[in-house]
């Protein structure tokens, strides 16, 4: 592509696209975010019936209305249409850019050469309240403005097809959007059905789009309907190219299937077919650790988990990368050697992936567990008062606690430390694992131990323990208990 009039980077103007729909509370800190980064702001309100418009022309944003049609590419087009800069850079109500990363966007802007050139940034976006993990994905965020670069695809929405029509070249950068946006479990399972309709949407237009396959297998799988997901991914997987950046994702995701329907050969087979064409890609090595963990492989899961401990740091692609993976990995590694009585190599991994990443919040659990086995009361007391001299680490104090109330015969006092912490962050995963270990290692409440569980499940559908202490607990009704009824919403 050139343009009418080459022009040094200095004087091209940029223009921010968004599309919105009542999001008076997220767009005032968006907007300030990136306040004086760029030249204009065009925002398309699809059907607010909140304060949004009102909101974004305060901020000087051109606010342009049109009709939801069922099409998130349609919508951001619009966006484009009405943009006037030489470059296009899109975010959502519910981004922000940090002090750090304004900067690093301002020195990409001072730089941008008259060419068709696309950019990468990653989206970094909270997914696992209390563990402290991310997924992050990889979108072209900022881009030429040219009549023929438009997005495509109903619900995730492409414009790299159109950039490459065009012979643009894509290229990383360090600029890094974090995604704040906080949504209930309902709220999600109503964003996953929403997306499953536009999806079959596409399919039905393109019956054969890998990219739309892949999609429907995913959204089928995060919404645990496993079983329909898997056609669409092997569809995806025998139509795809596998130098795309998807297909790695693809194979996990139908590893994961299997593994949830119980079917570990079949995802044990997806595994070996998808580590021969990609041999180092830490997600596969993950759910194959995961896989000989189940199968009593204890020396196959080592290899593969040790295998990703000693890979370099994973280079940039576009689909999902969960950033507490590695602490995930000493974790598994740490039970292994747990089951295996080696203790100390137990220990030492859970120390680890925290020394890593000190917000993998669960690795307290266990740790404050082992410390209670082996009664080390000084070590879980010190640990207790440096987690509550930390007001952003009060659930990983409250789970200290209740060990050692529980490790001194206070089973009763430790529950409810647990049970008055969940009532204040609900979404705790600490909390939640340490409150259902606690249930099971007491064993009195039967109820009390189901809830637990689907509790978890309600926050990780894809916990495999979880499912198979549910199973086992369904299994073990008591006589006489009629189990309560609970829909378990994602």
């Amino acid at each position: 592509m050139t343009t009418a009039l080459a022009r040094p980077s200095e004087s091209m103007r940029v223009s921010l696209c968004m599309i919105v729909r009542n999001e008076e509370k997220s767009l005032p800190a968006c907007l300030q975010s990136v306040s004086g980064l760029v030249d204009e702001i065009v925002v398309v309100d699809t059907g607010s019936t909140d304060q949004t418009r009102a909101v974004a022309s305060a901020h000087g944003a051109r606010v342009v209305e049109f009709a939801w049609c069922d099409s998130f590419a349609a919508a951001r087009n619009e966006s484009l249409r009405h943009a006037t800069g030489d470059w296009i850079f899109w975010m959502d109500a519910d981004d922000r850019l940090d002090s750090v990363n304004r900067e690093r966007f301002r020195q990409l802007r001072a730089n941008l050469p008259d060419a068709n050139v696309a950019y990468l940034m990653a989206c970094w976006c909270a997914v696992d309240a209390g563990v402290g993990a991310a997924d992050v994905v990889h979108h072209i965020r900022l881009f030429r403005s040219h009549p023929e670069i438009r997005f495509e695809y109903r619900v995730h929405e492409q414009v790299l097809p159109s950039i490459a029509r065009l012979g643009g070249s894509v290229q990383s950068s360090d600029v890094v959007i974090h995604h704040v946006g906080y949504q209930t479990a309902a709220d999600s399972r109503r964003k996953h059905e929403r997306n499953l309709r536009l999806l079959q949407l596409d399919l039905a237009e393109a019956p054969n789009n890998p990219f739309t396959l892949f999609n429907l297998g995913w959204t089928l799988q995060v919404l645990g309907r496993y079983r329909e997901a898997i056609p669409y991914l092997r569809q995806g997987l025998a139509l795809a190219p596998p130098h795309e950046p998807m297909v790695r994702k693809l194979c996990a995701v139908l590893v994961l299937c299997h593994e949830q329907l119980g079917e570990v050969a079949e995802a044990l087979a997806v595994s070996r077919h998808a580590r021969s064409l990609y041999p180092d890609d830490e997600e596969l090595l993950f759910r194959e650790g995961v896989l000989r963990m189940e199968a009593g492989d204890v020396v196959g899961a080592e290899e593969c988990l040790w295998a990703i401990l000693r890979l370099p740091a994973r280079s940039q692609v576009c689909a999902g990368v969960d950033t507490a993976l590695r602490g995930k990995t000493r974790h598994n590694l740490a039970v292994l050697y747990r089951s295996q009585g080696r203790l100390a190599e137990a220990e030492a991994q859970w120390r680890a992936a925290l020394a890593e990443g000190p917000d993998f919040g669960p690795l307290w659990a266990e740790l404050t567990a082992l410390w209670v086995s082996q009664g080390r009361w000084d070590e879980l007391l010190a640990a207790g008062q440096q987690l509550e001299s930390d007001p952003q680490r009060w659930a990983e104090a409250a789970v200290v606690r209740s060990a050692i109330l529980e490790g001194q015969g206070h089973v009763a006092e430790a529950r409810r430390v647990l049970e008055a912490a969940i009532v204040r962050e609900p979404r705790s995963l600490i909390l939640r694992m340490a409150h259902s270990a606690l249930l099971l290692r007491e064993g009195r409440d039967w109820q009390a131990m189901v809830e637990a569980q689907r509790a978890l499940l309600a926050l990780q559908p894809n916990y495999t323990l979880a499912h198979q202490r549910l199973a086992a607990l369904l299994q073990q009704r008591p006589a006489g208990v009629v189990p309560q009824t609970q829909v378990v919403s994602w």
